[in-house]
């Protein structure tokens, strides 16, 4: 019959549209974009602005302060301002410098760099976030891709099926209903198709926005592994978290941070020295006679100053300490929530590539075979197709949510799970 031929032109139709056999364009790299986002990307850039411009404070935070030269005119005739009446002797130039106290500008230098250090985390924490959000908006776009090629399989067979319950129309094998059911399912695919290609567009617009690049910038066709490998064990998780997890290295650098001001904050209650040297007779040929002077600071409000300096380095300290638990309980926390969603995610990709996926396949095989012999129901056959093309889409969907998955526990990590763990194996 003229209906099993153009059964079997569907059957090739389907095999070409098939993920195993379909032509795949250009394939971008997640890698390679992830260099050209740590390259071009604004923020990152700005946040290493920043972690360099911390870096110039250290030497600044331990250095004297600028001393002080004058120059001193004694008796100056009242009424005048006749400079070269002054005797030489009262003619003096003054040389003055601020010592603070032995030990002060080393914890002041301390603090620059401790705080450069929680600058640098910062910068790595961007790099991270940067990474991530270039991850997620990745295998968003990897899922639009695959949603339009599994909606343009089914109108390919839907098509074609078309063309079969049409000729069977014409010689009173089906009902004119049928025929409209089929037409209306290939009217809704083709909406669909096109409100996902739109999609593909802001999507791609989003990882170019990461990149810094033209926003309308082409992106090829973007590919997953399909390996769901994750078996790394709770305890070593939790071991590259404490180590390396940024923000959590932050308020880690806060508690020392805080013990030098507290040290600090002890040494304002000793006296600072301002030391002067006077050389008189500048002006008369021959160097005169000269002074010298030295004064001390005297902390003598201690009470109501330095003794309330102390107790609000105390308290800082002990703020910083208790943000550092609050902090690792929620790192932990968000690690074990990661690490079960993966091994969740993991048993979920094993089912459908084992067991439900095989299973329609054999089943639309079967359900093809009996509506080319002319007993199987269309219906049938449009159910087990539509069943086969969303267990894809929720096989790649869990493939998707795995990956983002991973991508935030390497986040909360602090880094590449082969890179931040690979020193606890």
């Amino acid at each position: 019959m003229v209906y099993r031929n153009i059964i079997r032109m569907v059957l090739v139709t389907v095999m070409l549209f098939d993920p195993a056999f379909s032509y795949s364009a250009e394939q971008v790299s997640l890698n390679a974009l992830i260099d050209e986002a740590l390259k071009n990307n604004p923020q990152i850039q700005a946040a290493q602005r920043r972690w360099e411009a911390s870096q110039a404070r250290v030497p600044q935070a331990k250095s004297l302060d600028n001393p002080t030269i004058g120059i001193t005119f004694e008796k100056i005739p009242r009424g005048t301002v006749k400079l070269n009446k002054t005797m030489p002797e009262d003619r003096m130039l003054t040389l003055s410098q601020f010592l603070p106290f032995f030990g002060k500008l080393k914890l002041k230098g301390q603090i620059a760099l401790v705080e450069s250090q929680m600058v640098a985390a910062e910068y790595k924490n961007t790099e991270l976030e940067i990474i991530n959000q270039l991850k997620t908006a990745y295998y968003d776009l990897f899922m639009n891709a695959k949603e339009i090629e599994f909606l343009t399989e089914s109108l390919k067979l839907l098509e074609g099926i078309a063309a079969v319950s049409e000729s069977r129309y014409a010689v009173g094998d089906m009902r004119q209903e049928a025929v409209y059911k089929i037409h209306s399912e290939i009217a809704k695919l083709n909406t669909d198709i096109i409100n996902l290609d739109q999609e593909k567009n802001f999507k791609e617009t989003r990882i170019n926005a990461l990149l810094n690049r033209d926003m309308e910038s082409p992106l090829g066709q973007p590919d997953l592994n399909e390996d769901a490998g994750f078996h790394e064990d709770i305890d070593s998780l939790y071991r590259s978290a404490l180590d390396n997890q940024p923000e959590l290295m932050i308020f880690s650098y806060a508690i020392e941070k805080n013990k030098h001001a507290k040290v600090l904050a002890r040494k304002s209650s000793f006296p600072d020295l301002m030391g002067s040297i006077v050389q008189r007779g500048i002006t008369a040929g021959s160097i005169g006679a000269w002074d010298m002077m030295l004064s001390f600071t005297a902390p003598l409000w201690f009470w109501t100053k330095q003794r309330y300096e102390v107790k609000e380095s105390i308290a800082n300290l002990e703020q910083a300490e208790a943000a550092y638990k609050a902090m690792k309980n929620k790192a932990l926390s968000e690690v074990k929530d990661l690490a079960m969603k993966l091994e969740v995610s993991k048993n979920t990709i094993n089912l459908y590539k084992t067991s439900l996926i095989p299973i329609l396949e054999s089943s639309i095989a079967s359900s093809m075979a009996s509506y080319q012999s002319g007993q199987g129901d269309f219906m049938m056959l449009l159910d087990s197709q539509r069943m086969l093309v969303d267990t894809r889409m929720n096989y790649y969907q869990t493939l998707v949510d795995y990956n983002t998955n991973l991508a935030d526990l390497e986040r909360a990590l602090g880094g590449e799970l082969s890179e931040v763990t690979k020193d606890d194996k």
